[in-house]
């Protein structure tokens, strides 16, 4: 059994502790019972679209049902790292859990104060869990990847383009194009187009990957911001061909957009819960946290959400077709390479200023 953390129970039975001489006056019996009405709350950040859809049927409503604490979901920005830093600084904390990768807590935790709550919950088969899913701060619950996603109205299955070598030919694949504007993935695209094996990513040839995105800069239609963007635009027919989000490619593929993920050199993730430091609703969270480790908890969101669960032995429950979409099918995973969350916490801030300026530029 493996045990993340250690975290006293007082806090959370605190407002239930005094004595007779206490509940005397009017006021403190007014405090502590709107203290007691809030703790049946937990505010549960996560990215939105159809995050919120699976996570709401696989996590919020169950847990809901299963305790009587209603769950407020509420979405992050895209870069949720101030968002949180700011919760922990001012003490004003509206999520008590939010939904981060591993890239997030590396750059909190170069801080010089602490951000991040140690876990206090248990998981009894850490060996069935995606490596790097549970560490003391994070609780891992969806694998998610950037991919390829092309029309398969513009190409078909002989001429689709299989990986970023062919998104970079400009003349035998055509259409309109989109990448991500960040350098996050963005640069390590360039560098697989440019012959870098996925093995040898890192760390980044950051002057060859730029070299590399100057030879397709022309032919990019759209630099897309958000993932609900991306897949708009995948599914109107703006764009031919571009990197997205295999979760929300997947999204607009099953309303029946005629398209299709290439996933060979893409890069994945992990997303995972943690809990903001000292916020007052921690033991709550623990609790939430530890429901959705479950394995068939997590089989539940691949309905709505196109991840792949932490916790393998959810495909024991995911029928074999739905299985086969998902970022860790096995015939998907071979092709895709993980992101260095420690080498984008020591150089996004430089790397996004450098790109940012290249765009404009």
């Amino acid at each position: 059994m493996k045990k993340i953390g250690h975290l006293s129970r007082r806090d959370a039975i605190k407002a239930g502790v005094g004595t007779a001489i206490t509940l005397l006056t009017a006021p403190s019996i007014l405090a502590r019972s709107a203290q007691a009405a809030d703790m049946k709350t937990l505010t549960v950040a996560d990215v939105g679209g159809p995050y919120g859809l699976g996570f709401g049927k696989a996590f919020y409503q169950p847990f809901e049902k299963a305790t009587g604490i209603k769950i407020i979901n509420t979405v992050l920005g895209p870069d949720p790292v101030p968002q949180f830093q700011m919760a922990v600084d001012t003490k004003t904390y509206l999520f008590d859990v939010a939904l981060l990768n591993p890239e997030h807590l590396v750059r909190m935790n170069k801080q010089p104060k602490s951000y991040l709550e140690t876990l206090d919950i248990k998981v009894d088969d850490p060996e069935n869990y995606v490596k790097g899913s549970i560490t003391p701060q994070f609780a891992g619950v969806s694998i998610y990847a950037l991919a390829l996603g092309y029309r398969t109205d513009t190409f078909s299955a002989s001429t689709a383009p299989k990986n970023w070598v062919d998104f970079w030919n400009v003349e035998k694949f055509q259409g309109r194009r989109g990448l991500w504007r960040s350098p996050v993935c963005t640069l390590e695209l360039a560098l697989l187009a440019d012959g870098v094996s996925p093995d040898k990513l890192y760390p980044l040839d950051v002057d060859r990957a730029f070299a590399s995105l100057d030879k397709i800069r022309k032919h990019i239609d759209v630099w897309w911001t958000s993932g609900a963007q991306g897949s708009q635009m995948l599914q109107s027919g703006e764009l031919d061909l571009m990197s997205i989000w295999s979760t929300r490619a997947q999204t607009v593929i099953d309303a029946g957009t005629p398209a299709s993920i290439a996933w060979d050199q893409g890069l994945y993730n992990i997303d995972g819960w943690t809990i903001p430091k000292g916020n007052p609703k921690a033991a709550l969270a623990n609790q939430f946290i530890q429901f959705c480790m479950n394995a068939q908890r997590q089989s539940m969101y691949t309905s709505d959400l196109a991840c792949g669960p932490t916790n393998i032995k959810a495909y024991q429950y995911i029928d074999a077709k739905k299985a086969a979409l998902l970022p860790t099918a096995p015939d998907h995973i071979a092709g895709l390479r993980e992101m260095d969350a420690n080498y984008w916490g020591d150089n996004q801030v430089a790397l996004t200023e450098r790109f940012e300026k290249w765009i404009i530029g």
